[in-house]
């Protein structure tokens, strides 16, 4: 077995790697966890970058994002429980001629009883 390194022969093909695909890592988008406002403003984070902040005591979240100079800004939302979705109902066109027809009857019918009454 030989110690030294071992010259490669330029006019060889390299041999065959299998390309394995890279999952890339997004460290930008962890979630961090604070103490409150204070605890927002206090988290350090480099220029234009932006993080989310998780409350440990309450259940807010902070957004915290920071502009090319380092400047900081931090906005809180709270959580609140989605609703479920109700569906919408429709009234079908003949449902709404049906509907403005009886509407119409009842007051041209009161019209004219009132214009009975008053004669």
């Amino acid at each position: 077995m030989s110690y030294y390194p071992t010259m490669q022969n330029p006019f060889m093909m390299p041999a065959l790697q299998q390309v394995m695909p890279q999952i890339p890592v997004q460290q930008d988008q962890e979630i961090q966890f604070v103490n409150g406002k204070t605890g927002a403003e206090a988290f350090q984070m480099l220029p234009n970058k932006k993080a989310w902040l998780m409350d440990s005591n309450l259940p807010r979240f902070y957004i915290k994002q920071t502009d090319a100079n380092g400047q900081a800004s931090v906005k809180a939302y709270d959580f609140k429980e989605a609703e479920e979705e109700k569906p919408v109902e429709y009234v079908t066109k003949a449902e709404f001629e049906e509907y403005k027809a009886k509407v119409k009857g009842g007051r041209h019918e009161s019209n004219n009883a009132d214009a009975n009454r008053k004669q």
